[in-house]
């Protein structure tokens, strides 16, 4: 497994463009805002492939109804790299975690991930 650098829009390593470009290209699979308001009122990561800075995907986390969700968009080609870039984030909060999604890609990595359904299409990662 290649290691793997966690980038925030802060970050001078930052590939905004690469960024927006990925995330446009799934945007109404996403169904969120715009990209640059994604940005500014979530925590923002992307993952990058160490050696190469290859955008894997990223991961935002947002507070809505008192709770934390996340939502996020990736590359093909990358499942397990993704998981692995979800469960590390999922370490960085103390509370329960949610995620809304109909995709089916998407499920297959939040339950690889440790969430459990509680829902239709509603999952939650208990802490």
């Amino acid at each position: 497994m290649p290691l793997i650098s966690c980038l925030t829009p802060r970050n001078s390593a930052f590939n905004y463009f690469q960024c927006k470009e990925l995330y446009n290209k799934y945007k109404d699979l996403i169904g969120d805002d715009d990209f640059d308001d994604v940005i500014n009122r979530t925590d923002f990561y992307a993952f990058c492939i160490d050696k190469t800075m290859e955008l894997i995907g990223c991961i935002y986390f947002y507070i809505r109804d008192n709770k934390i969700f996340l939502n996020g968009f990736a590359n093909r080609h990358h499942h397990e790299l993704n998981v692995e870039c979800l469960k590390e984030s999922l370490r960085w909060f103390d509370e329960d975690i949610y995620v809304e999604t109909k995709q089916k890609t998407a499920k297959l990595c939040i339950l690889k991930a440790g969430f459990k359904k509680i829902k239709n299409n509603l999952y939650i990662y208990r802490r």
